[in-house]
């Protein structure tokens, strides 16, 4: 039995129904125009003979496979703008030139990382769903080579101007980051069974390391937190709208508009101070930073971090100095969960003592 177009009587939207092979259809075509609808209804049929002749690896498209990795549980970030470029395409035809063609495309002008984190790595871990499922045989992309670099990090005063800068709904996001150096989609999914009833820790339990970690609320993150919700499994932080973040690209993108804002604020003549350019890893680095500043504990940083070796974390040693670690506890900033001593202020050497 051959797929057809038909209407329903309610509705001018065209409808494919019928059966190719084990396959039963019945669908909405989403269009008014029949020679639109025709196209899809032969490229469906097509697809669905090819499917049960020759197997799903046959037909199996990119968006097939997403569905899949997001029903079991993979995590959304960044797949919208990979999906709306290579969603039709068969997973057959995901490869090494696609995805650096795509990176070219969504990431021009972007750093190596940031084009592995944002691309080459949400494509893998679809396409090794898939592979799992059987829907492909399994791929392997070169990712572009990362270079030493410098480990970017917030001062605790460029950290207050972009916090004075904030709505609450989101300066409570970022105090969280900056008080725990939590992954942000870490921070995004905490629910409230999995913070203490003082609210002087927090469990994530689903983390890129694969165990489950704890990390200290320090006072100015107890103070941001938001009203305890009367259900447990309710999201700790929600949006402007009050509901759930839908991932931590959202937050990206209003830190730019913050600060794009800001600066024509300035522009019109605000004595407003500059915020430097920041996003949500900006934060865990920042974090990261404090805390081996002030604690010199290479152990704590793995531990409430959620690093596995201590050579992850040596990037943030180099500035480790007592006039960096006495602003950030001045700016009440705690580690450990509890207050830091200070550490002594050098005296200024004299100019005879120079002689």
């Amino acid at each position: 039995m051959p797929l057809n177009l038909y209407r329903r009587p309610s509705s001018p939207i065209w409808y494919i129904r019928g059966k190719v092979q084990h396959f039963s259809v019945d669908r909405s075509a989403k269009t008014t125009d029949r020679s639109q609808a025709e196209a899809l209804r032969a490229k469906l049929e097509a697809d669905l003979f090819k499917r049960a002749v020759y197997g799903d690896k046959a037909v199996a498209t990119f968006d097939e496979a997403v569905t899949l990795y997001l029903n079991a549980d993979g995590s959304p970030d960044h797949l919208e703008p990979i999906m709306d470029r290579i969603g039709h395409r068969r997973l057959s035809d995901v490869n090494q030139a696609l995805a650096d063609g795509l990176a070219r495309e969504l990431k021009p002008n972007a750093v190596a990382s940031t084009r592995i984190r944002q691309i080459y790595t949400p494509i893998l871990a679809v396409m090794n769903a898939a592979a799992e499922a059987g829907l492909c045989d399994p791929i392997k992309l070169r990712k572009p080579k990362v270079g030493a670099g410098r480990t970017e990090y917030l001062t605790p005063q460029e950290a207050e101007d972009w916090l004075s800068a904030l709505p609450p709904h989101l300066r409570r996001v970022v105090t969280f980051y900056l008080g725990t150096g939590c992954r942000a989609t870490e921070g995004l999914s905490l629910i409230w069974k999995d913070v203490t009833l003082g609210e002087r820790r927090a469990v994530f339990w689903d983390t890129k390391a694969g165990y489950a970690r704890g990390a200290d609320l320090g006072r100015r993150v107890r103070g941001q937190l938001p009203e305890r919700a009367t259900k447990s499994d309710a999201y700790v932080f929600r949006n402007k709208a009050g509901d759930a973040w839908h991932a931590y690209d959202a937050i990206n993108l209003m830190l730019k508009r913050v600060r794009a804002r800001r600066e024509r604020q300035i522009a019109e003549g605000a004595k407003l101070p500059h915020l430097v350019p920041a996003h949500c890893h900006l934060f865990r680095h920042t974090w990261a930073t404090w805390a081996y500043a002030c604690t010199r504990d290479l152990t704590f940083l793995m531990s409430q971090g959620g690093w596995k070796s201590a050579s992850m974390v040596m990037r943030y040693t180099h500035v480790a100095t007592d006039d960096l670690a006495g602003a950030v506890l001045d700016a009440g900033w705690e580690f450990g969960g509890k207050e830091l001593p200070r550490p002594p202020k050098r005296r200024a050497r004299s100019r005879a003592s120079t002689k």
